[in-house]
C-alpha cells in the first residue's frame, strides 16, 4: 500500500542515553533531528511538510523504543484536516515499547474543518515495566458561515497490548450530523481532550493523588478520570477552548511524569 506520508523511527539506550539509530521517512512525513532538552532523553518532532490533510490521504508512523529507551514525541504544529468529499483521511500509528521503555506521545491539537472525515488508529505494544503516555485534543475548525461542528466525522481507535494481549480498547466516534450536544457526547462543549497513561506504578493511590492535587482543583472544563483494567488511567475533558484543555492535560502529564519517573517538568517549545 502506498502512503501520502510514511515514517519509521527506532531508538535504543547507549551508556544511559537514548539514541535514535534508524529513521526512514517518505512523502509528507519528516522527522526533525532529536533535541536533547533533557540530558538523556531526546525530544522528537514529527513533521508534516504539506499544508494539511486532504481527502484520500493515508499516513503511517512506526516507532520503536528498545529496552530502557525513553522517547518524547510531539508534532511541530496542529494537524489540520480539510474537506474530504470522496474519501476520509486515514492515519495509522504503531508504537512498540520494549522492556522498561518509555514513550511520551503528546501531539498538537487535531483541527477538523468543514466536511472533514478523519480516521485515526493507534496501536501500542508494551512489554513489562514499560511506561506510556498519550494525549489528544480535538477542536472544530473554522467554516465560512462561522458555525462550529461542520466536520463530517471523526473516528479514533486506541489499542494497547501488554505482552501481546489486548488490555485497552478506546474507541471515540463523533458525528455532528447526529445530536452532538447530547448526553455522553459533547454536552454543550466545543472541544474534546483525552490523556491516557499506562505504567506499573499507576496504582489506586496514585490515581487518588492525581485527582486530589490536579483534577479536583481545576475550575475550567468538565473532567472525568477512570482506572484502566491494567495499571493505568484515562482522563476525559470537555471544554470550550484549546488552551484550557492543553493546560489540564499538561498538569496531569507533569504530575505523573514526576511521580512515576522522578523527572521534572519538560517544556515542548514550539517557537
Amino acid at each position: 500500500m502506498s502512503y501520502t506520508g510514511y515514517l519509521k523511527l527506532e531508538s535504543h539506550k547507549v551508556k544511559g542515553k537514548t539514541v535514535v539509530y534508524n529513521t526512514y521517512h517518505d512523502g509528507a512525513f519528516k522527522v526533525a533531528r532529536p533535541i536533547y532538552m533533557e540530558e538523556h532523553t531526546p525530544t522528537i518532532y514529527l513533521l508534516h511538510v504539506g499544508g494539511g490533510y486532504v481527502g484520500g490521504d493515508r499516513y503511517k508512523a512506526c516507532i520503536t523504543a528498545e529496552e530502557g529507551a525513553h522517547l518524547c514525541l510531539t508534532t511541530q504544529a496542529a494537524t489540520k484536516v480539510y474537506r474530504t468529499p470522496n474519501a476520509p483521511v486515514v492515519q495509522e500509528t504503531e508504537l512498540l515499547l520494549k522492556k522498561g521503555a518509555v514513550i511520551e506521545y503528546l501531539p498538537d491539537p487535531l483541527i477538523l474543518y468543514e466536511d472533514a472525515q478523519f480516521i485515526q488508529e493507534t496501536t501500542v505494544h508494551m512489554e513489562e515495566k514499560a511506561t506510556f503516555f498519550i494525549s489528544d485534543v480535538i477542536t472544530p475548525g473554522w467554516s465560512p458561515n462561522g458555525e462550529i461542528f461542520k466536520y463530517d466525522s471523526l473516528r479514533s481507535k486506541l489499542k494497547v497490548y501488554q505482552n501481546n494481549q489486548l488490555m485497552v480498547f478506546d474507541h471515540l466516534f463523533l458525528s455532528p450530523h447526529e445530536d452532538i450536544h447530547a448526553i455522553m457526547k459533547m454536552e454543550g462543549y466545543t472541544h474534546f481532550g483525552s490523556f491516557l497513561a499506562v505504567a506499573e506504578g499507576i496504582i489506586d493511590s496514585v490515581i487518588d493523588e492525581l485527582y486530589d492535587e490536579v483534577i479536583s482543583e481545576e475550575q475550567h472544563g468538565y473532567i472525568g478520570i477512570s482506572k484502566l483494567a491494567i495499571n493505568g488511567c484515562a482522563i476525559r475533558i470537555l471544554g470550550n477552548d484549546t488552551k484550557t484543555l492543553e493546560s489540564i492535560i499538561n498538569r496531569c502529564f507533569q504530575f505523573l511524569r514526576k511521580r512515576l519517573l522522578g523527572l521534572e517538568v519538560v517544556h515542548l517549545r514550539k517557537y
